[in-house]
């Protein structure tokens, strides 16, 4: 179900509304932020379906107005922008609760890396929080990452600049529980007796805190359910309504943190494989793969061909620190125009090796799709 849908079976937009806002609206808008700016639904509204629909809580204007400015320090300009994130609030235990744009469970670990802090990602509208990370981070620099195909990776691998919207990501979990939450949902808090909603909950184990901010107060714990794998047609739909490059990133490590332990997307630079974003990694910029050596990834660029020959040498250990040790890594060349752009290595898979053969099909799935999705958006 999408947002619209969700919104008018809520009963809180009408069905020729969100037929007419369709229809008009922009390219590269978002739905949710387009009906509140054209003040067809309310923020809170919009902030709630959104929390529905991602299975993560919700941001209320209370709480964005309530937020405490001096945390935005907490993580990087670059990855403020990149990531449309910003820390708002913080408990008394130290977690911190970060308001985000898209919560990918990729994101969560990067900020986690970050902040050396645990970190209750919340979603918030486009409209209203992209606002509030220009005035907390300013414009994205010029010189901020990206994968050129042209000419290969930058010089300095780091975040990539701010892009535009990712698709919606409601394939990833359409079965998981419910529960009755609101606001923080996953972790409770306090609620005033206008807030009421059922949000499919998945993800981690929230710890037992109180936040200090007053706009936001967790009373208890609720554990969640690990998240259910994406299956290869809900990416390849995903994947299929990417407008960016980093858009189409997301989605690929999205399914990569459902089906692996930990994942690395690497570009692809003269003679060296770069860390660009990663699932379980601590720090996936810092992770430099040598070319001229043995490794899964090397024989993955080599051969154009998923590979998990795990070779002895310095280059097949750094891969392994850095995807936490992994029995059986895999690695598969993403390919624009036949030659290898990135290659995405993974560690071991989450549901065990029993089925190792399976696990390396759908990431040469995952590889070729997205290089696909890569050729295409370059073509336009």
């Amino acid at each position: 179900m999408r947002i619209g849908e969700l919104l008018v079976q809520q009963g809180k937009l009408r069905q020729g509304d969100l037929t007419r806002s369709l229809a008009s609206l922009p390219e590269g808008k978002r739905l949710c932020s387009y009906l509140i700016e054209q003040g067809l639904i309310d923020l809170d509204d919009g902030s709630r379906a959104l929390g529905e629909l991602h299975g993560v809580p919700c941001a209320l204007a209370k709480h964005l107005e309530g937020r405490d400015p001096t945390l935005a320090s907490m993580i990087p300009a670059e990855l403020g922008r990149a990531s449309c994130a910003l820390p708002i609030g913080k408990s008394s235990k130290g977690v911190v609760v970060v308001a985000v744009r898209d919560p990918a469970p990729a994101l969560r670990a990067t900020l986690e890396q970050a902040t050396k802090a645990q970190i209750t990602m919340i979603v918030a509208p486009a409209c209203r929080l992209e606002k509030l990370v220009a005035d907390a981070y300013g414009d994205p620099d010029t010189g901020e990452f990206d994968i050129d195909f042209d000419t290969g990776v930058g010089d300095k691998p780091a975040i990539a600049a701010s892009t535009p919207p990712m698709p919606d990501m409601d394939a990833l979990d359409p079965e998981s529980d419910r529960l009755a939450l609101t606001d923080l949902d996953d972790v409770r808090v306090a609620k005033d007796p206008s807030q009421s909603g059922m949000i499919p909950v998945i993800g981690r184990t929230a710890t037992p805190t109180a936040l200090s901010s007053p706009a936001i107060t967790v009373t208890t714990a609720i554990k969640r359910p690990a998240p259910k794998p994406m299956s290869l047609s809900a990416m390849k739909l995903e994947l299929d309504n990417a407008t960016t490059r980093e858009a189409a990133t997301d989605v690929a490590l999205a399914y990569i943190a459902t089906r692996w332990l930990s994942g690395l997307v690497l570009a692809v630079r003269d003679k060296t494989a770069i860390g660009y974003r990663g699932h379980g990694v601590a720090s996936p910029e810092s992770v430099t793969i040598p070319l001229a050596s043995p490794s899964t990834v090397q024989r993955a660029v080599e051969s154009r061909v998923v590979s998990v020959h795990a070779p002895v040498g310095p280059a097949q250990d750094a891969l392994a620190r850095a995807l936490s040790g992994p029995v059986n890594p895999a690695a598969a060349p993403v390919l624009v125009g036949g030659r290898p752009v990135a290659v995405l290595a993974v560690g071991d898979p989450i549901q065990g090796t029993s089925d190792l053969e399976r696990a390396s099909a759908d990431l040469a799935v995952l590889a070729e799709t997205l290089g696909a999705v890569y050729e295409r958006m370059i073509a336009r």
